[in-house]
């Protein structure tokens, strides 16, 4: 069997290929989870400073955050490019967007690189952080940690492509390895080697090196790599760029604006001082249980939908909404529980302060309420990028991020305090999901009901 028909997403059981496509990706954002969970219970563990390191790893993550915007730009565009040629059959039109979206993604990385590593003091000076250890952690972490960047930018930019051309496999084998790699590497050089919160950041940029390394030699040399000659560096496509950017700005500007508004309430938040920073950054990285697993299953969706709207299939895209809806609420329901009922046991786990541990709990129960549409919501935003609709899950997640910084502000100066923030992000959460569910269900009804193509 070629390559082409075993990774053909228009034929076939739709829950088996879907299953198969989507869980190595959900499963490379768990394992994404649970690096970041393992940083922060091995900095949480380095005494009085654990804590102080924890925020400053949190805040400096904002901007490694930021660059998501980027990255997610040249991924979807790319990821969009080789699924709806592939689907057509027209596999050197893939190919190109494929090389143009890696061109683009290293020199936008190595740029909000050197911006980050040169600004770092003014950039977090944002915050106005109250403790000079905090600000001074988190410039080191900022400086070492921005060396991944543009190396973050490129391997998953490959990562899309593997994930348009329909095997996520590779890339869930190289993430995976690439992510076991820093978390036996961060405790060895946060401890044996004494190097602290340097060694957390170091230890990532290691892991980079190896993930973008080996991603090249198999779109190269792997024997089940997605063309049979592709090479590296080209003459830039000026054609194949734009159509990158008019498919990938939109969502690097709902990322962009999200990151932006989200560094506005993290202000606010540290105005409660670092240990409600910290417990908001271990919340925030137990709640990725969630949105990791949305945001994968949404990029293997996106996949799947554009595969299939390349080739015309209009009913099978219609009945794999269904099954992904039905998915998605499983697990919605199921990651709902464990936050609202484990709350201060799973805080508790990175943390040793009594209020910083109250503080994260309260942020995991009352952020546990808007999981199960913030779940279903995924499969809105991959089936409306699959056929290339990126700009309408960008004014829905902008309008509704707007209003989350105005809500968080208002009911942080109410008795609610700091719960008045998570309130807010709660809420903006749910306005945003209803949104774009209901959009999503009035789209969708438009489309054919009937294959054009039944061959």
């Amino acid at each position: 069997m070629s390559n082409q028909a075993k990774y053909n997403l228009t034929e076939g059981p739709i829950f088996n290929k879907l299953l198969k496509l989507s869980v190595p990706i959900m499963a490379t954002s768990l394992m994404q989870s649970a690096h970041n969970l393992t940083n922060m219970f091995w900095l949480g563990r380095l005494g009085e400073q654990g804590e102080q390191y924890v925020a400053a790893a949190g805040l400096a993550g904002q901007f490694l955050w930021m660059s998501f915007a980027f990255i997610m730009m040249c991924r979807i565009g790319a990821e969009i490019g080789v699924s709806q040629n592939m689907g057509r059959g027209n596999k050197e039109e893939a190919i190109s967007f494929a090389q143009n979206g890696f061109m683009l993604s290293l020199c936008i990385g190595l740029f909000y690189s050197i911006v980050l590593i040169v600004f770092r003091v003014q950039l977090l000076s944002f915050f106005n952080i109250d403790n000079e250890y905090v600000a001074a952690s988190a410039a080191t972490y900022l400086s070492i940690a921005a060396l991944a960047i543009p190396l973050n930018f490129g391997h998953t930019v490959f990562t899309g492509v593997y994930g348009g051309f329909g095997n996520t496999k590779l890339p869930f084998y190289v993430n995976s390895s690439a992510l076991l790699l820093n978390i036996v590497l961060s405790p060895i050089l946060i401890f044996i080697f004494n190097m602290g919160i340097l060694g957390a950041a170091t230890s990532m940029v290691i892991a980079a090196i190896f993930n973008f390394v080996v991603k090249i030699w198999a779109m190269t040399k792997y024997r089940n790599r997605p063309f049979e000659n592709y090479v590296l560096f080209v003459r830039i496509a000026k054609d194949k760029i734009i159509q990158i950017l008019k498919w990938g700005l939109p969502v690097a500007a709902e990322s962009l604006l999200f990151a932006l508004l989200f560094m506005l309430v993290t202000r606010l938040i540290a105005g409660f001082g670092y240990g409600a920073v910290a417990a908001h950054q271990v919340g925030m990285q137990v709640e990725s249980l969630s949105f990791m697993i949305g945001g994968g299953f949404a990029s293997a969706l996106t996949a799947f939908i554009g595969q299939n709207y390349g080739a015309k299939k209009w009913g099978r895209m219609v009945s794999t909404r269904r099954v992904a809806n039905i998915f998605m609420a499983g697990y919605g329901i199921l990651i709902t529980a464990v936050l609202f009922f484990l709350a201060e046991p799973l805080v508790s786990i990175f943390l040793n302060e009594s209020d910083s541990i109250l503080i994260g709990g309260s942020y995991l129960r009352i952020i546990a309420l808007a999981q199960l549409l913030f779940c279903l919501e995924g499969v809105a935003i991959g089936s409306f990028r699959g056929r290339g609709i990126t700009l309408k899950p960008t004014i829905a997640s902008v309008s509704s991020n707007i209003i989350r910084v105005f809500v968080c502000y208002a009911l942080a100066n109410t008795r609610l305090g700091v719960s008045g923030v998570w309130w807010g992000i709660a809420m903006a959460m749910t306005i945003k999901s209803v949104w774009l569910l209901v959009w999503h269900y009035i789209n969708i009804r438009k489309l054919p009901r009937v294959d054009e193509c039944t061959s």
